[in-house]
Parts: structure tokens; C-alpha cells; sequence
């Protein structure tokens, strides 16, 4: 096994185990989606920007679009940008009536000179004006009752964020942070909360049976980096948080610091023409990200000088293209999602963003590019997988052979379910030599004689139990 192989078969190992725990907690994330917003978030390609955990949203819950700079043809011919959000907006009106969808457009910056958005050349004001745009194109096409719309800003130092409402208003955490004295994750939570065990038998049990305040011991804390713990937390805090607002307890409430709770709440009041059924959901959000960005802060601290360094620059290793890769941790990925208006000007940058890193630090390897395709129900017969998966996949190939050409690359080619987030590796294009993983689950059912339902389910269930088993062997025994 060559090292571009050795790379990806650790890669889908860390996939194989995560996915896993999703499976697991299936019903804690249903459980959370029951009381929150359907959410749609564009973002930069930057990995730095990864995933849904700043916000405090479980994987699966929130869909992600994602272009280089959050640059996005507006147009109506832009269908994949345009159906992305309706998808979100008939799942809101189907599923939590009365409650909007929520779009958040984030621009991104840092407060170290040079380590802003690279693909605006590190100037803030062209960020904000291409997710400004963003954001008035779509409000244009869906009403506040429909669709909620917000501007946002990260910082990708401390993964602290800004929310601008439509009237003005200005939410900053770090700012907040700041104005409260908080220097630890924990300062945000009552001490009563903290001091004694979850009453909730579930919840109880899948954080070990700890207290609260035991989460936040150690170098890293499991209330944010143990996956699910830090599950299971989402659910009960945003269950907490909308029996307060719904009951209007904030005098006898004993979760969050009372003066905090408050000074969120009327804000959040003021906020011209918001939907009151966003109100605990973005309160939550908002608690969330000040005590996540905080501990951010704090491990940054702890880090030595190069590993700090490697955190706050681009260090991304591959580039993955497509849908599907939330479970990627910070700064692994360059993530090219497809709804650009014109996929290619993403994939150059993302090389551009590749090859810049492997000259400060270089692999045994080519560049490794990640094609995923991801599906949001079952595959029921070829016909499902053709148009689904294969199509696409191969559509998406050829930008990849319009960006690099002349380039030596390696290519892992997958495809994956909405709820699932697992990678399984096929092959579409046979004669590819640049297709490198000797899994190819669709092998033996691939065209309309061969293919079953229960065929593919039984090549998917093979696949998983051989991965989780090498996986779990690695992680364990080395």
C-alpha cells in the first residue's frame, strides 16, 4: 500500500467511527431537529470555517453550501444555489409549522494580518459585500414567514461569530464574552447546573453519569470533543432553553447565568420583525457559540507555538469536492460544494489554497482530492443510483479534469446519505487510473440486471462491519 492509500484508508477509518456514533444517537439528534429551525448556511471553502459544531447543531442537522469567498451567482438559472434553500424552506413548511427556515450567509476573518479570506485577498469589505448580496437576493424571493435570513461573520481564531439582523442589529460573542469577564466555557452556566448530575436518564447515561462540571476537567473538555457527549448536551440544552422561553421562567431558571440569559433574551427581543419561534433556537445558538469560542481561546493557549500556528493558518491536507463532509474536523479539508454558479473557479482556488500548503509542508503523496456524492433516501434500483450518484459523480469528474489537467492527482470517489455522513467508495469510470481505493461496493451490481435494493444494502452492511472492525482495531490496539 502506497502512501496516498495509507493516507486514505486512515481517513475513512476516522469516517467509518464517526459515523457510527451517528447511527447510535440517531434518536438525540432527532430529538434536537424537533425543536429547532431547518437551517441552511453558506460558507467559505475555507477549512478553517468547518461544520456545524461553533453553532452548536449536531451533524445532519444543518445543510451546508459552500463556494470559495461565499461568492454565489444569484441568478435563478443557479439551480443548485436556489434548490438548496428551497429544499430547507418546504422541509420548514412540511415539518415545523409556524417556524421559518433559517439562512445564515458568513463571511470570514482573522485577526492576524494576512490569515483572512484568502479568496478576497484578505480584504474584509469585499467578504461582507458578497455575503450582503447574498443575502438581499434572497430575501427578495422568500418572505420572513417563509425564510429568515441573516448576515454573519467568523472569526476563525476563536470560531466566535457575529449575527447582523435585517434591522441592524449586531450580535458579536466575543464581544459579549468580553463584556461579561467570561474566561472559561463553564462561567456561562449556573452553578447550580453545573454542581449536580442530569436528572434526564438518557442524557444521564450517555455522558457517563457525570456531572456537568465534570465535562469541563482535563486538557480538553468532553462537553465539546467527545462526540457523544457533546451530542447528547446539544439535546438537553436546547430542550432547557426552550421550556424557559416558552414558560417565561428566566427569574427561577438555574441553567445559564441569569444576567447573561436576560441580556441575550432582550436583545434578541428587540430585533425588529424576528419570528418569536426563533427565539430559542438562536438564543441557544448564541450561549452556545460564546462558551465554544471561549474554549477555543483556551486551548489555543495551550498549545505550543507550532501547533497554534498550524491551527490559525490554512493547513488543510486534501481537497474535498462535493457533499457531505461535516464530520471532518477543522482545517482538514478544502470544501468545494457545488452551487458556485461555476464549480471550477471554486476548484482552482482550493488548489491554489492545496498547493500553497504542501509548500511549507510536503507529503509523500500527490494531491488527494475527495469526490462525494451525498443522498438524502434510499437507492432503490439502478435508475435511483444512475441519476443520483453515478451521473453526477461523473459530471463532477470532468470539472476536476478541467482543473487539473496537467497535474498528478489521487482521487477517492464515494458517495453517502444525508443522515449517515459514512463514505462508501465506488467506482464509476473504470478506466480512471486516477481513482485509487480498492473498495468498490457497487462492483458486482452495477447496470439494471445486477442491481438490487438489498444487493447494495448487503455490499453497504459488508463494507461497514469490515471498516468498523479495522477501525476500531487500529484506534484500540494500534
Amino acid at each position: 500500500m502506497g502512501p496516498a492509500d495509507e493516507y486514505i484508508d486512515q481517513y475513512l477509518k476516522e469516517n467509518i467511527i464517526e459515523s457510527e456514533t451517528i447511527q447510535r444517537m440517531r434518536h438525540v439528534i432527532r430529538e434536537f431537529s424537533s425543536r429547532t429551525p431547518k437551517v441552511i448556511v453558506t460558507k467559505c471553502i475555507d477549512g478553517r470555517v468547518h461544520g456545524s459544531k461553533l453553532k452548536g447543531y449536531p451533524v445532519t442537522t444543518i445543510r451546508f453550501g459552500r463556494t470559495d469567498g461565499n461568492i454565489v451567482s444569484t441568478s435563478q438559472n443557479n439551480f443548485w444555489f436556489w434548490n438548496r434553500i428551497d429544499k430547507a424552506v418546504n422541509d420548514a413548511r412540511c415539518n415545523t409549522p409556524n417556524m421559518p427556515a433559517l439562512f445564515i450567509a458568513y463571511m470570514h476573518r482573522s485577526d492576524i494580518p494576512g490569515l483572512g479570506c484568502a479568496a478576497h485577498g484578505g480584504d474584509e469589505v469585499a467578504a461582507a459585500k458578497a455575503v450582503k448580496d447574498q443575502v438581499a437576493a434572497v430575501r427578495k424571493v422568500f418572505s420572513r414567514d417563509q425564510l429568515y435570513v441573516i448576515e454573519g461573520i467568523t472569526n476563525t481564531d476563536s470560531m466566535a461569530e457575529t449575527l447582523i439582523f435585517e434591522d441592524g442589529t449586531v450580535l458579536d460573542t466575543l464581544q459579549i464574552g468580553n463584556d461579561f469577564g467570561f474566561t472559561d466555557p463553564s462561567q456561562i452556566f449556573h452553578s447550580v447546573f453545573l454542581k449536580y448530575p442530569i436528572k434526564d436518564p438518557a442524557i444521564s447515561k450517555n455522558i457517563g453519569f457525570r456531572t456537568p462540571e465534570q465535562l469541563f476537567t482535563g486538557k480538553t473538555f468532553d462537553f465539546y470533543d467527545e462526540f457523544q457527549t457533546s451530542l447528547s448536551m446539544k439535546s438537553f440544552l436546547i430542550r432547557e432553553i426552550s421550556g424557559i422561553v416558552s414558560a417565561g421562567e428566566f427569574e427561577t431558571q438555574k441553567l445559564i447565568q441569569p444576567d447573561l440569559l436576560n441580556t441575550l433574551y432582550q436583545k434578541l427581543l428587540s430585533v425588529k420583525d424576528l419570528p418569536k419561534t426563533l427565539l430559542p433556537s438562536l438564543l441557544y445558538q448564541i450561549i452556545w457559540n460564546i462558551a465554544y469560542s471561549i474554549y477555543q481561546k483556551r486551548k489555543l493557549s495551550l498549545m505550543n507555538p507550532d501547533d497554534r500556528w498550524k491551527l490559525l493558518d490554512h493547513a488543510e491536507e486534501i481537497i474535498c469536492y462535493g457533499d457531505g463532509f461535516e464530520l471532518l474536523q477543522r482545517n482538514k479539508a478544502v470544501l468545494v460544494k457545488t452551487g458556485r454558479g461555476d464549480d471550477t473557479d471554486a476548484l482552482l482556488v482550493a488548489k491554489k489554497v492545496l498547493s500553497k500548503n504542501r509548500q511549507h509542508e510536503a507529503k509523500p503523496y500527490p494531491i488527494i482530492i475527495h469526490l462525494n456524492v451525498e443522498n438524502s433516501c434510499e437507492l432503490r434500483s439502478w435508475a435511483d443510483f444512475n441519476e443520483n450518484i453515478s451521473s453526477r459523480m461523473n459530471t463532477m469528474l470532468r470539472n476536476l479534469d478541467t482543473v487539473f489537467e496537467k497535474e498528478e492527482v489521487v482521487i477517492l470517489t464515494t458517495f453517502s446519505y444525508l443522515d449517515q455522513k459514512r463514505f462508501y467508495p465506488i467506482k464509476t469510470k473504470e478506466d480512471d487510473p486516477r481513482i485509487s481505493y480498492p473498495v468498490n461496493i457497487v462492483a458486482d451490481i452495477n447496470g439494471d440486471d445486477k442491481f438490487s435494493t438489498i444487493g447494495l444494502k448487503t455490499m453497504e452492511a459488508f463494507y461497514a462491519a469490515q471498516r468498523i472492525t479495522s477501525a476500531y482495531e487500529a484506534k484500540y490496539f494500534g
